[in-house]
């Protein structure tokens, strides 16, 4: 155990107690927790506008699922649109978009440690959380033309990166991050069809990669230096008309930032994604169904490695997210099944064979593992 961050966690929840506990703080007990050995954080997106967002924790030997446990340990709501979680160093860091807050959690107690907002920043809609250092962090945003910045450890706010991108109808998005070298690649989704570059070292944009396809929407970078990335494609199917629907996948490289192999996938109907295995030599990939490749094949294979469930009617379930543990490369994969009831998690053996289903909260996104 981190005794050290157990105690900035308990100074942190003296001070909130001392001004009056901070937002959505009710009347009920905490719960103590104290979890051992390796465990899944799942972030539950929740519904826009409904305050649902949960968090739930899965030990994998126990094969035990316990919910809601960011309320149950600070008596407080995790907010409104969970987007995405990630651990370093003994905290959890979770952006919850719609709320525009970063909050900062023990990994093994799951109190609050610090916490991040919108006010006196340039934060909006907080999207995801990479950690440069020790000292510094990165945030993305939905709407923000910036790329915010903080301090890990203190969460002290340190600055912005404008991304001199033009707004296109309302947003200016930043999403996922991947580093190779002193060089951190977002890409923007929303309306868009680019990849920045920033130079962590200066804190600036400094190149950007055009795609073919729009709204890059998942990226990872493999052991051999090369950048993934899958596009959702856009809107064609709604009566707001953008892009075609059809999502592509990209290999480029990270030193060069050339294009290198780009493929069209099947229309999407959920949502698109793609993960590595720890050894970063196998991609996973969402695409209505769980597809495998390894990063040196030219092309994804045409059937898929595991199918999502179908229910009575005959109808597929909607994946909406996807993680593999990078010790074991245990599968992890997220049904929204109609995005308003408790969604379902599988975990599946790193040959595709299923070892757990359990119920989690509402429309599970994203996994992260202790």
């Amino acid at each position: 155990m981190n005794y050290r961050l157990y105690f900035g966690c308990y100074l942190f929840l003296i001070a909130l107690l001392g001004l009056g506990g901070g937002d959505n703080v009710g009347d009920n007990d905490e719960e103590e927790f104290s979890v051992s050995g390796n465990g899944v954080f799942i972030l539950n997106e929740g519904n826009f506008n409904a305050g649902n967002a949960t968090l739930s924790y899965y030990d994998p030997v126990e094969k035990s699922v316990e919910n809601g446990v960011f309320y149950r340990a600070n008596d407080r709501k995790l907010g409104d649109t969970g987007q995405s979680i990630m651990i370093y160093d003994g905290m959890a860091y979770i952006a919850v978009e719609n709320s525009g807050i970063i909050w900062g959690i023990d990994v093994t107690t799951f109190k609050v440690c610090g916490q991040l907002t919108a006010e006196g920043t340039k934060i909006i809609n907080p999207r995801y959380v990479h950690i440069v250092n020790d000292t510094k962090a990165y945030v993305t945003d939905l709407y923000s033309p910036y790329v915010n910045i903080f301090n890990p450890k203190t969460f002290k706010y340190i600055g912005a990166i404008p991304t001199r991108q033009l707004s296109s109808r309302g947003y200016n998005s930043t999403e996922e991050m991947v580093q190779h070298g002193k060089y951190v690649f977002t890409n923007c989704w929303s309306y868009s069809d680019k990849i920045l570059v920033i130079d962590t070292e200066k804190d600036e944009v400094c190149d950007s990669i055009k795609l073919s396809s729009q709204q890059p929407k998942s990226m990872k970078i493999d052991k051999y230096g090369k950048l993934w990335v899958i596009t959702d494609g856009g809107y064609s199917t709604t009566g707001d008309v953008y892009g075609d629907n059809i999502p592509y996948l990209y290999k480029i490289d990270a030193v060069t930032l050339k294009i290198e192999q780009e493929q069209a996938l099947d229309t999407d109907e959920a949502n698109v994604q793609i993960a590595l295995n720890g050894s970063r030599d196998t991609l996973y990939l969402i695409n209505n169904d769980v597809y495998r490749m390894a990063v040196t094949d030219a092309h994804l294979p045409v059937r898929p490695f595991i199918a999502a469930e179908v229910d009575k009617d005959g109808k597929k379930h909607k994946l909406y997210g996807l993680n593999v543990n990078p010790v074991n490369s245990e599968i992890y994969v997220a049904d929204a099944v109609d995005y308003s009831q408790a969604g379902m998690v599988y975990r599946y053996s790193a040959q595709g064979v299923l070892i757990d289903k359990f119920r989690v909260g509402i429309n599970p996104n994203s996994f992260s593992f202790k």
